[in-house]
């Protein structure tokens, strides 16, 4: 691959979208960036099929948090091939989260275990991968201040459980994951120099 890879993970609330979008147009000055996502197409079907516009019925709490993962990894293993001209053009395709992600917030594949772990296997390594770590209630107020979807759907106890145990389950998951680590309760200016500098120190890798 003659672009590079950066992935970015993190609990929601944990200013992913904010770093992103500084990356992008930091980077844009002197290269060609895109933007993208493990499986968002299956991510909006599911939304369409299990929400029918309603906020407070989540897909995640509607379908199988099994049979997503296992979908999640089909799509995205065919998403380098769907998406390989455009990526082939940029420079650098930055991930809004990864396959940590499907970790942290669905349950274990469950049918044809083995043949999935396989499939993960075709997925490129990520050149740069940061996590943004932060504080639950961070995390928590800033879903709040943002009136973000899952307030519509949970009480405020139940939100904060929810953040809570999506934090500690990170810190398993991330804990030999190779990512760099944000500091993601700090200022947004302070992270994304943090990140660019992460960015200028990485040789570029073979993301095959």
């Amino acid at each position: 691959m003659t672009y590079r890879i950066v992935a970015l993970e993190g609990v929601d609330g944990s200013g992913k979208s904010t770093l992103l979008k500084s990356l992008q147009t930091s980077l844009s000055t002197h290269a060609k960036v895109v933007h993208a996502r493990p499986a968002r197409a299956l991510s909006k079907a599911f939304r369409r099929i299990a929400e029918d516009g309603r906020p407070e019925n989540l897909y995640q709490d509607a379908l199988p948090a099994h049979f997503r993962h296992s979908a999640y990894l089909l799509e995205s293993a065919v998403q380098f091939r769907y998406e390989q001209q455009r990526f082939e053009q940029a420079d650098f395709v930055i991930f809004d989260r990864w396959r940590h992600t499907w970790a942290v917030y669905c349950e274990d594949v469950v049918e044809h275990r083995d043949w999935f772990a396989r499939i993960e296997t075709l997925l490129p390594h990520p050149d740069v991968l940061f996590w943004l770590r932060v504080d639950p209630e961070v995390a928590y107020e800033r879903l709040v201040a943002r009136q973000d979807r899952w307030v519509e759907a949970y009480s405020p106890a139940g939100l904060r459980a929810k953040i809570t145990k999506l934090c500690e389950r990170y810190e398993e998951v991330m804990r030999a994951s190779g990512a760099v680590v944000l500091d993601g309760t700090g200022p947004a200016a302070e992270v994304h120099a943090e990140a660019l500098a992460a960015l200028a120190a990485e040789p570029t890798a073979s993301a095959g």
